[in-house]
C-alpha cells in the first residue's frame, strides 16, 4: 500500500505539473483568439510601425535634385503689391518666349511649391 500511495502522489504530481503548463499555453491560445498581442507580439508591432512612419516621412521630405538650370548669373528682386509670378516671369521673358516655361524656372530656382507671391517677398532672378 505504501509503495501504490507513492505512486498515485507522483502521478497527481505530475498531472498538477501539466495541469500547470497547460493552462498556461491555454491563456496564450485564448489571448490568441481573443485579438490580443503577446509582449514579443507588441514590440514586433511598435517596431513596424516605427520603421513605416520613418519611410513615409523619407519619401515626403525627398524632392528631386535640379541641376539643369546651370550656371547663371542671377540678382534679387522684392515683391510689389499686385505681383504675380506669371506677370513678372512674362516681363522677362525674351520675345516669343515661352512665359510658362520661365514660371517653372523662377520655381525652381527659389525652390516655391507654388506660383504664389507675397509683397515684401524676396526672390532670386536671372540677369537678362
Amino acid at each position: 500500500m505504501v509503495i501504490e500511495t507513492r505512486i498515485a502522489d507522483t502521478n497527481a504530481a505530475a498531472g498538477r505539473r501539466a495541469t500547470v503548463g497547460a493552462e498556461h499555453h491555454t491563456r496564450g491560445a485564448a489571448a490568441a483568439r481573443h485579438g490580443r498581442l503577446t509582449v514579443r507580439g507588441r514590440v514586433i508591432a511598435v517596431v513596424l510601425s516605427a520603421l513605416l512612419a520613418w519611410g513615409c516621412l523619407g519619401m515626403i521630405g525627398a524632392r528631386d535634385a535640379r541641376s539643369d538650370l546651370g550656371a547663371m548669373q542671377v540678382t534679387t528682386y522684392t515683391v510689389r503689391p499686385g505681383d504675380t509670378l506669371w506677370v513678372y516671369a512674362s516681363s522677362i521673358t525674351p520675345e516669343g518666349g515661352d512665359v510658362s516655361e520661365t514660371v517653372e524656372q523662377l520655381k525652381a530656382l527659389n525652390n516655391l511649391p507654388s506660383s504664389a507671391l507675397q509683397t515684401g517677398q524676396r526672390i532670386v532672378v536671372p540677369l537678362a
